[in-house]
């Protein structure tokens, strides 16, 4: 059992996790029209998929721990969320879905393979708006670094890893996670001309 796992109960009890939940919502809000079938790639336990739902047609998350997606659809249900689901699964495994928006909220560094990444983004889905950690020195994360691939990203990274896929790329800060210092958080979003 991964500390996700281990954690998906009591994830939703730390304000500064919600806040920025928040903070990512009305960041992403602007590039929705409300017809979107949305991807909440790293979904957790919903805190930003379950948010986004009653803007868009539908919300579909997926995540790697299988207590993270126990609840965020056990929160599904007692909030009467009927356009959300979320599923245990790897991204790398969906083939022949589509989507027209991909929302991910700190997910970001924790994967390794990020041109492998992007590529199947935009197999996916023409949209995207990634949230993550601006470059930081490596004590976000304080209980360890295990499963943490980057200690966050500068914005030239990001054009590097996300411009051959999606030309238009936006940038900005929307957040800062005040721990003990503060850890800025971007918005990336990135689109693509596909005819729908």
């Amino acid at each position: 059992m991964n500390r996700f796992d281990l954690e998906a109960q009591k994830w939703d009890t730390l304000p500064r996790r919600v806040e920025l939940a928040e903070a990512v919502v009305e960041a992403v809000r602007p590039y929705l029209k409300g017809d979107e079938r949305v991807l909440d790639f790293g979904c957790g336990t919903g805190l930003v998929g379950l948010k986004l739902a009653p803007y868009v047609r539908e919300v579909i998350g997926i995540d790697l721990s299988k207590k993270m997606v126990e609840e965020f659809n056990r929160k599904r249900e007692k909030f009467q969320i009927p356009n959300a689901r979320a599923y245990q699964k790897d991204i790398f495994q969906m083939e022949g879905e589509k989507f027209d928006f991909i929302v991910s909220s700190m997910t970001l560094h924790h994967i390794g393979e990020l041109e492998k990444l992007s590529s199947q983004f935009a197999r996916l889905s023409p949209k995207i708006g990634i949230a993550d950690l601006v470059t930081e020195d490596g004590s976000f994360h304080t209980r360890g670094v295990d499963d943490v691939a980057h200690f966050g990203f500068s914005p030239s990274q990001l054009v590097e890893i996300f411009s051959p896929y999606y030309p238009r790329l936006e940038y900005k800060i929307i957040h800062t996670i005040q721990k003990h210092k503060p850890f800025p958080v971007f918005l990336l979003y990135g689109e693509r001309k596909e005819s729908r």
